[in-house]
C-alpha cells in the first residue's frame, strides 16, 4: 500500500478529503495529516510518503514553498498535487514549474481525484519496475567491485551513496563475507537443472537471511550474489561476534540444503567494518575454504577458527600409496584398490591438504590408471566416469563425494582393463607360447614377457596354466633342459659353456635344476650316454 499524507489548514478540510474517497481501493493509504507546510515537511522527513496533497494557500509554509524546500532536502521522487480555491493562472505556471502531478480546484471532483490516483499508481508501478530492473544489472556489478577492492563508499552526484541506494547497506556497520558453496550436487544435471537449484537456494538463503535475529537486516531485501553454478555469497551485516556468525552460517547451510544429496559447506570470512572493507572478508573466506578437506565434517567455518591453522604445505602423497592403488587396480584386487583411495583420502584430512594439492593428487592416481588402459592398447575415452573425475573442482565435493567419484572411477577402470587383458589373453597366448619357444635361451622371465604383451604377470601367469596345463617356470625349465641335453649329447662343449647358452647365468644353479629334472647330474647324463658307445 502506497503512502499518502493531507496537508491543509483547515482541520474540516482534511477530514473532508480524507473521507471523500475509499484510498485503499485504489493503492494509497493516508499516512498522515498536517496544518501547514512546515509540519508537512516534517512529516514527509519521518513517513517518506509516495503521494503528498496540498492546499496552496496556507501559514508558515505554503504550498508552493512546501513543494521548493521538500525538492531542495532531497525527495525527489514524491508526488505532488494541489488543491486550491484560486485558479489564477500564476499558482498554475509555478506548479508545472516544480514538477507537481496535477493542479485541482475546490471543491474537489471525487472522479478527477481519482483518476489523478490511478495516474499516479501506474508511474509509481513503472518506475518501481524500472528502478528493480536496474538495480537488478547494477547489483553484481557493485557486488564484485566491492570484492576487487575497486569500490569506496561513493555518492553520486546527487548524493546518494550507491550501495545504500540498491542494496540497502549502510556506511558503518560491520560486515561479514559468506560463501555458500553447494557440494555433491546429482552428476549430469544440465545447466538449466543447476540454475533452477541455484534460484531455489537463493530464495532459501534470502529467507534465512531475514529471520536471522542476530542479524540487523538492513531495510532494503538482502541480496544474495550468484557467483557460480555451485556457489552463492552474501554480505552480511552484523553477526561480528564469532558465535553468532557460525549461527549465521549454520542458518544459511540449512536453508541451502537441497534435498537431492546437495551438502552446502558455508565459508565465512572475517568481521570488518565499512564497506571499502568487504574485500578483506572476501579474501579471509576464501582463506578459511581451504581447510574444507582438513575439517571435512564441519559445515561451517569461520576464519578465526582456522587462522592460526594454515593449510599443510605437504603437496605429494607418499608413492607408495599411489604404487598400491595402480597395483590393485592392475591386478583386479578390489578390495585392495579401495583400501588404498581410502588410506588417500585419510591422508588430505589428516596431513591438512589445500584444495589444490588434493586435486593434484587426483589427478595423479586418474592419469596414472589410463597410463595403463593406454599400455594395453585400450582407449581412455570410453572410460564414461573419467572426465567427472578429472574435472571434479568444476563441481565440488566433500571427501565423502569425492571418495565417490574416484571410486566410481576406478571400478570401471578396472572392469575395462580386465576386459583387454581378456581380449589380449584369448588372442595372443598362442603368440607368447611360440615367443617363449623361441627365446628361452634368453633372460627371459615372466614379467618381462607380460610387460612387452601389455598384460599382468599375474593374470599371464594363471592364462599360461589354464591353456596349456603347466606353469610357465616349469615349462620354460622344460625347454632349457631339453636343449641342454641335446648340446650334451651332440657337442663337447663344458657344463658351464651350455648352462650359458640355455638361459643360466650360474652354472651350479643350472646342475641343480638339472638333476632336479634328470635324477642325474649333466656329466652323469653324459657319462651315461658314452657308456652305451
Amino acid at each position: 500500500m502506497r503512502k499518502i499524507i493531507l496537508v491543509d489548514d483547515e482541520m474540516f478540510a482534511r477530514k473532508g478529503l480524507a473521507g471523500l474517497i475509499a484510498w485503499e481501493q485504489y493503492g494509497f493509504e493516508v499516512a498522515g495529516e498536517a496544518e501547514d507546510g512546515e509540519e508537512a515537511l516534517a512529516l514527509i522527513g519521518r513517513i517518506a510518503p509516495d503521494v503528498v496533497v496540498t492546499d496552496i494557500r496556507m501559514p508558515v509554509l505554503d504550498g508552493l514553498e512546501l513543494i521548493r524546500e521538500a525538492r531542495e532536502r532531497g525527495y525527489p521522487d514524491t508526488r505532488f498535487i494541489i488543491i486550491s480555491g484560486y485558479s489564477d493562472f500564476k499558482y498554475a505556471q509555478q506548479a508545472v514549474r516544480f514538477g507537481v502531478q496535477d493542479y485541482l480546484l475546490k471543491p474537489i471532483d471525487e472522479y478527477e481525484l481519482i483518476a489523478c490516483l490511478v495516474r499516479i499508481g501506474e508511474e509509481l508501478r513503472r518506475e518501481q519496475a524500472r528502478a528493480a530492473a536496474e538495480d537488478a544489472l547494477r547489483r553484481p556489478s557493485l557486488f564484485e567491485a566491492l570484492l576487487a577492492g575497486r569500490a569506496e563508499e561513493r555518492a553520486d552526484e546527487a548524493g546518494h551513496d550507491a550501495y545504500r541506494d540498491t542494496f540497502g547497506w549502510p556506511a558503518g556497520l560491520c560486515y561479514r563475507y559468506y560463501a555458500v558453496e553447494l557440494n555433491d550436487a546429482p552428476p549430469e544435471e544440465d545447466e538449466a537443472a543447476a540454475l533452477r537449484r541455484a534460484g531455489d537456494v537463493e530464495r532459501a538463503l534470502v529467507r534465512a537471511i531475514s529471520g536471522a535475529s542476530a542479524v540487523p537486516t538492513p531495510s532494503a531485501e538482502p541480496y544474495v550474489h550468484y557467483r557460480s553454478r555451485y556457489e552463492l555469497a552474501l554480505l552480511v551485516p552484523g553477526a561480528s561476534e564469532a558465535r553468532e556468525a557460525h549461527a549465521v552460517g549454520e542458518r544459511l547451510a540449512r536453508a541451502a540444503a537441497c534435498g537431492d544429496g546437495t551438502v552446502p559447506r558455508v565459508y565465512v570470512g572475517e568481521s570488518v567494518t565499512g564497506l571499502p572493507q568487504a574485500r578483506r572478508s572476501y579474501l579471509t573466506a576464501q582463506e578459511t575454504r581451504k581447510h574444507k578437506f582438513a575439517r571435512d565434517d564441519e559445515t561451517v567455518l569461520l576464519y578465526e577458527a582456522v587462522r592460526d591453522e594454515p593449510p599443510g604445505i605437504r603437496r605429494e602423497l607418499d608413492a607408495a600409496l599411489y604404487a598400491a592403488l595402480l597395483e590393485g587396480l592392475e591386478e583386479h584386487r578390489l578390495d585392495a584398490m579401495r583400501g588404498a583411495a581410502d588410506r588417500m583420502l585419510a591422508a588430505f584430512r589428516e596431513q591438512r591438504f589445500p584444495p589444490d594439492a588434493v586435486a593434484a593428487a587426483v589427478s595423479r592416481a586418474v592419469y596414472g590408471a589410463t597410463g595403463i588402459v593406454r599400455t594395453m592398447q585400450g582407449d581412455e575415452r570410453e572410460l564414461r566416469t573419467m572426465n567427472a573425475a578429472l574435472a571434479w573442482q568444476d563441481a565440488p565435493r566433500t571427501l565423502a563425494g569425492l571418495r565417490g567419484l574416484l571410486l566410481s572411477f576406478l571400478t570401471e577402470c578396472a572392469g575395462y582393463i580386465s576386459s583387454l587383458r581378456e581380449s589380449i589373453g584369448k588372442g595372443d597366448i598362442a603368440k607368447i607360447k611360440a615367443y617363449i619357444d623361441r627365446h628361452f635361451s634368453e633372460n627371459i622371465s615372466l614379467k618381462s614377457i607380460a610387460q612387452r604383451y601389455y598384460m599382468n604377470s599375474v593374470y599371464l601367469g594363471q592364462l599360461f596354466k589354464k591353456t596349456y596345463q603347466v606353469y610357465f617356470n616349469d615349462y620354460l625349465l622344460q625347454l632349457r633342459i631339453q636343449e641342454a641335453k641335446r648340446q650334451l649329447r651332440q657337442t663337447d662343449k663344458k657344463v658351464y659353456e651350455i648352462a650359458a647358452s640355455v638361459g643360466f647365468c650360474n652354472a651350479d644353479y643350472f646342475v641343480t635344476q638339472f638333476e632336479k629334472v634328470e635324477r642325474k647330474t649333466p656329466t652323469e647324463y653324459k657319462h651315461a650316454i658314452l657308456e652305451k658307445i
